[in-house]
């Protein structure tokens, strides 16, 4: 009998792709892949340590996995894994230690605990397929990996390495046999996708290689993750307001509003050279919405400093925010500060943005009442005979349907707003 494996993800859209390979290399050595409710003799929890946060909730599905799954092998990978080795003693509950650059490791505790299984490339099912044993219905293809920028708060270098590009043909290839095997959205994702090339040397690389996945497939939509503010160039912004086929939605962090805390945080560029790209961006590609990261109370963050925060995000063409309470990383500069905005202050600071963006959140929304959208459908709702998923703009719909829509694009009217959540019925 095969024996069954899950896996566990903390953290971003590239820790998606990881996990990915996670499961591709682990069909490759014998095993069968269980969704995340069922017990299984192998767990491997893919990590995250971008904050105190990510950490903890680490820490927290390990435990948990070892709590639902007593007699199992519980491996531990990731970002976290690379960075906290000396954490390995207050967690007795890991069986094997594996840090996010030891893939050949990894590959081989799962071909030992698999007992010699089937010897295979970890290729041997496609990213789609992998995707779909984790419950994604949206196929993540890491194009890039690690970052060559220091930010001062920043501890992924750390762990992930120099910005190093995937080869431009297996990403195509990976592309292709997704499209072949169904998929109708694919994440380009990476540490840094803005960089893809510039270790070979190429310019506008990201935008030369969306025109090429275009070209090679014929009817799945991408999607790109985070970009970051320096690499948004007019030939990108051309590429995706140039083809439906490419989803018109940006993630662009920002951090801080304000010059000053940019300039600690070692952030590239100013409030006012971000604001200028986020306004190009809004003008060429219709029913764009965009979307930022922010970092609340950094080491040396007046209230004032925090308030022309408040206001630059307020008067942005800025759709959404993610909000996070600063935290120290080992290995960054800034873990070396004083940490000087208190923990009270920093959660006020935190409310202060989320109320912000809620209100942000529902503006967009209400723009989007009676417009059509192509809408993936990722998951039926038994109880409202509703399917539900993302539209290109990446906001959340839910229409009328049956379960055997799952995985397909519908052109979906927007009737209004339920909550954060769009509703309206397939055309």
């Amino acid at each position: 009998m095969r024996k069954r494996v899950k896996v566990l993800t903390v953290g971003c859209k590239a820790n998606f792709a990881d996990s990915a390979s996670i499961v591709r290399a682990a069909v490759s050595a014998g095993f069968d892949v269980v969704p995340a409710s069922e017990a299984a003799a192998v767990v491997v929890v893919n990590s995250c340590t971008v904050t105190h946060r990510a950490d903890r909730d680490s820490r927290a599905l390990v435990r948990r996995a070892r709590r639902e799954n007593p007699g199992a092998v519980v491996v531990l990978t990731g970002c976290y894994a690379q960075i906290r080795p000396e954490d390995r003693r207050a967690l007795p509950e890991v069986d094997h230690w594996i840090g996010v650059g030891d893939s050949a490791a990894l590959v081989s505790v799962l071909r030992e605990i698999g007992g010699g299984g089937g010897a295979g490339a970890p290729e041997g099912i496609s990213e789609h397929a992998a995707d779909l044993l984790l419950g994604h219905r949206r196929t993540f293809v890491k194009i890039q990996d690690g970052c060559d920028f220091r930010c001062a708060y920043c501890v992924v270098p750390v762990a992930r390495g120099g910005s190093r590009s995937r080869p431009e043909k297996e990403i195509l290839d990976a592309a292709v046999r997704a499209e072949a095997d169904g998929a109708r959205e694919i994440v380009l994702t990476g540490i840094h996708i803005g960089l893809y090339g510039t270790d070979r040397g190429a310019r506008d690389a990201l935008a030369g290689l969306l025109a090429r996945l275009l070209g090679k497939t014929s009817a799945v939509r991408f999607r790109l993750s985070s970009v970051e503010p320096m690499e948004i160039t007019g030939p990108l912004l051309d590429a995706i307001a140039g083809n439906r086929r490419v989803c018109p939605h940006l993630h662009v962090p920002l951090q801080s509003g304000c010059d000053r805390t940019l300039s600690r945080m070692r952030r590239p560029y100013g409030a006012a050279r971000y604001l200028e790209v986020v306004s190009r961006a809004a003008a060429a590609i219709p029913d764009l919405q965009t979307g930022t990261d922010v970092i609340a109370g950094f080491p040396g963050e007046t209230r004032a400093d925090f308030e022309e925060t408040v206001r630059f995000l307020r008067d942005a063409p800025v759709d959404y925010f993610h909000v996070f309470p600063y935290s120290p990383r080992p290995g960054t500069e800034s873990a070396g500060w004083p940490d000087d905005v208190a923990a009270g202050e920093k959660k006020e600071r935190v409310a202060r943005m989320l109320a912000l963006d809620a209100g942000k959140r529902q503006a967009y929304l209400r723009r989007q009442e009676g417009k059509a959208l192509d809408v993936l459908a990722e998951t039926f709702h038994h109880g409202r005979g509703e399917l539900s998923g993302r539209a290109g703009n990446y906001a959340e719909v839910v229409f009328p349907g049956d379960p055997g829509g799952v995985g397909a694009v519908f052109r979906v009217r927007v009737a209004g707003s339920r909550g954060t959540i769009l509703v309206g019925a397939a055309l």
